[in-house]
């Protein structure tokens, strides 16, 4: 029997390797790793893509998407975004997870690294909630990368460094960026205090990102009534929407 089983966990890796080496092999220049963006695209989605062409080749689950919120209504395929309602800006919002069986195999391995440099949706190392926006013809014409407030605490905390990993990618020139002052009770956290929003247009895409790092009115680095230090009272987040510059709203 444990034979059996060592067989098949063997079998896996050496399958999830041979997915990654194609990939690899395969990769068009602007396509991108898992844990990385570039050039419009993320684990494989690029604006312009048929819904009705895509495959689930590395992912994991497709459900209807609620903004940065939990999954709506699960989805067996791309060209089902037609049952996720359109959002204001028409349109529907599918969101997906990367293929967890790496995580699976490193974890069956015993292999704690590889588990986590697998694990969950990622973007620059950032536990991420990923979202693909396509129009009533099903052509892909959004991306959007929310930072996912179910991570640990630590990760939680470096959320707003995602603005900096995206900004880096799409070129540190070109961005216009807004500061907006701290709102009565909002405080920094450990001195830093980001509320910013960031816009980038160019022929190809326009881009939007969104950050906050601050505590929020009643949050506290050290509790008041037992003088000991709290976990988790922060806001830190990074919201990036990457869009075709040529889609108009219907």
């Amino acid at each position: 029997m444990r034979t059996a089983v060592v067989i098949c966990i063997f079998t896996m890796l050496i399958t999830a390797m041979g997915r990654s080496a194609t990939a690899q092999t395969a990769r068009d220049p602007g396509e991108i790793h898992a844990g990385e963006i570039h050039a419009g695209e993320i684990h494989g989605l690029k604006l312009g893509l048929k819904a009705q062409a895509m495959t689930l080749d590395g992912w994991g689950e497709l459900a209807c998407g609620s903004n940065g919120g939990p999954p709506r209504q699960k989805l067996g395929s791309w060209s089902d975004f037609g049952k996720c309602g359109p959002e204001p800006g028409g349109l529907h919002e599918v969101a997906a997870r990367f293929d967890d069986e790496a995580e699976f195999v490193g974890r069956a391995i015993d292999d704690p690294q590889y588990a986590e440099q697998h694990a969950g949706t990622r973007v620059a190392g950032h536990p991420v909630i990923l979202s693909a926006l396509f129009d009533d013809a099903g052509t892909l014409r959004g991306i959007r990368i929310i930072s996912d407030p179910r991570a640990s605490p630590m990760e939680r905390r470096m959320a707003h460094l995602l603005r900096v990993a995206v900004m880096n990618h799409y070129g540190s020139n070109g961005w216009n960026c807004t500061d907006v002052p701290p709102a009565e009770g909002e405080t920094p956290v450990g001195g830093i205090f980001i509320k910013q929003r960031c816009e980038k247009i160019t022929p190809e895409r326009t881009m939007t990102v969104e950050t906050h790092f601050l505590r929020l009115p009643g949050q506290h680095d050290i509790d008041p009534e037992t003088h000991e230090y709290t976990q988790g009272q922060y806001e830190s987040w990074t919201r990036f929407e990457l869009f075709d510059p040529g889609y108009r709203i219907p």
